[in-house]
């Protein structure tokens, strides 16, 4: 009887460790090269213990797996931490706007394929952390995909009379803001900037945004908060250390974000103003720049915000063969449809019937110039900079999730950012800024295994981000094409349901 029993153990312990979620409990990659922005150089044939979904030990010598696990051989393969963009808005489906908007609402079912297929294509490109300045009310979609990118927030504090609150015109859209700011009132009131900081802080929330953003282009008919309003929003959202990030894209409204103190301005600078001699923009320019370097101010040039106005306007910019991997294929047909150019449309208005090549231009050379400049100016002095695609960017179905990202990567490169400096924004510089730095951003000893096996060096090729092997998040690995949406029906589901 005894013997029975001891049996039944035995079987019920072998059964236990060869599931799946124990078996692979432990990872060791061998023989791997370490690209990380914390190394001078990068780490040549060393191992690389990963359990419980950290990194447990990194040596040169051989490491024994300590227990039933996978081992993976990195051979001519580049290990780096995966990429975190800081700037993204998961409740925006491409070509329809936020999800409580019009267009978005009009085609629901579209949405739904949307919201289910994102998270792996964010994936698909390596991006294994997001954060989101302004998550709107669809944000739980993405946290309850079965595998997601780790999800970070800031909330959007805004008043009636000012952007993006005063732009919404219909009540529905209106919903998207939670925390609407009265002006002037005592610091108990419920609607005060410190009341609502205090409620902020308690929903988990990782940091604030504020808009300056008085009218798009040269216009400027919003107002802005007030001074008094923006102090004791500094205040307060110091005394919960919340991180202010802010809304600015114009020399003007660089100026007021920059006397508010805020910590990150989450747009490149584009619009110059009303300056129109090459002198007066460089001497006000530089002296922008001078202050927000002054104040460590982080800096993000979101450059594809406007590149995805520009490819909007250019013959077939939904064809972008890159898209099957990333988006629905009923979404890439509905892009083909009139009624998915109703942004088009609005732009077209805008640029007072210019002709759509013109109009690509004005984006795609001019402002895109205009934000080249300003990368090369930090760049010379040698500013840390961090990535953030502001993906969509607007309603131009142009940027596609995680795809954009890649290509925010290369736009930086494209004016002149070293590979290095490309690397530190995608990684230790924006967990560093947004206080995460303890779990993310370097390949290291302590740190959550949200990781990239590459197949090219991403110090020699700023492509090597698009040209992955595997994807490792909190330990567990994935193929890269697990996540492509043209193949991702069940693959990835499957794997963490069994």
């Amino acid at each position: 009887m005894e013997r029975k029993i001891v049996r039944s153990y035995i079987i019920i312990i072998v059964l236990i460790l060869s599931h799946p979620v124990f078996a692979q409990d432990s990872l060791l990659i061998e023989n791997v090269t370490i690209v990380s922005s914390h190394l001078q150089m990068p780490l040549k044939n060393v191992n690389v213990l990963i359990s419980e979904g950290r990194i447990k030990e990194i040596s040169s010598s051989k490491i024994v797996l300590p227990s039933v696990g996978k081992i993976l051989d990195g051979q001519e393969l580049y290990l780096a931490p995966g990429i975190m963009d800081s700037h993204v808005h998961v409740s925006s489906v491409p070509g329809m706007g936020f999800g409580v908007e019009p267009v978005a609402q009009r085609n629901g079912t579209l949405s739904e394929k949307y919201y289910r297929q994102q998270p792996y294509s964010f994936l698909y490109y390596g991006v294994t952390q997001v954060l989101d300045p302004n998550p709107g009310l669809q944000w739980p979609k993405f946290t309850s995909s079965p595998v997601h990118p780790d999800y970070y927030r800031c909330e959007v504090i805004t008043s009636i009379d000012t952007f993006p609150m005063v732009e919404k015109t219909d009540p529905l859209s209106k919903t998207m803001f939670s925390y609407i700011v009265e002006e002037g009132v005592a610091d108990t009131t419920v609607n005060s900037p410190e009341q609502i900081i205090e409620r902020i802080s308690a929903s988990g929330a990782s940091c604030i945004k504020v808009y300056f953003e008085d009218g798009y282009g040269d216009e400027s008919q919003w107002p802005l908060l007030s001074d008094d309003t923006l102090k004791r929003i500094r205040e307060s959202a110091l005394q919960h250390k919340l991180p202010l990030v802010a809304h600015a894209n114009a020399l003007d409204m660089y100026q007021r974000a920059i006397d508010a103190d805020v910590d990150v301005i989450a747009h490149g600078l584009w619009n110059w103003g009303e300056f129109s001699r090459e002198t007066e923009v460089s001497k006000t320019m530089h002296g922008v720049l001078n202050q927000l370097m002054n104040k460590s101010i982080g800096y993000m040039p979101t450059q594809r915000v406007i590149a995805g106005l520009g490819e909007l306007m250019l013959h077939n910019s939904h064809g972008v063969p890159e898209f099957s991997k990333v988006t629905p294929k009923e979404l890439l047909e509905w892009y083909k449809q009139p009624s998915a150019q109703w942004f088009k449309e609005e732009l077209r208005a805008g640029f007072d019937g210019l002709p759509d090549e013109v109009i690509a231009r004005i984006f795609l050379k001019d402002r895109m110039g205009k934000g080249d400049k300003i990368l090369q100016t930090l760049t010379e002095a040698g500013y840390p900079l961090l990535l953030g695609s502001d993906f969509p960017g607007s309603p131009s179905f142009s940027n596609q999730p995680g795809l954009t990202t890649f290509l925010e990567m290369k736009a930086m490169a494209d004016a002149g950012v070293s590979l290095v400096a490309i690397l530190a924004a995608a990684t230790s510089n924006n967990a560093r800024q947004f206080n995460i730095d303890k779990d993310y951003g370097t390949v290291e000893v302590g740190k959550v295994a949200n990781l990239l096996l590459l197949k090219q060096n991403p110090l020699t090729t700023v492509d090597a981000w698009s040209n992955i092997h595997q994807v490792i998040l909190h330990g567990e690995v994935f193929n890269r094409a697990d996540f492509a949406a043209d193949t991702m029906a069940n693959k990835a589901l499957q794997r963490t349901s069994r």
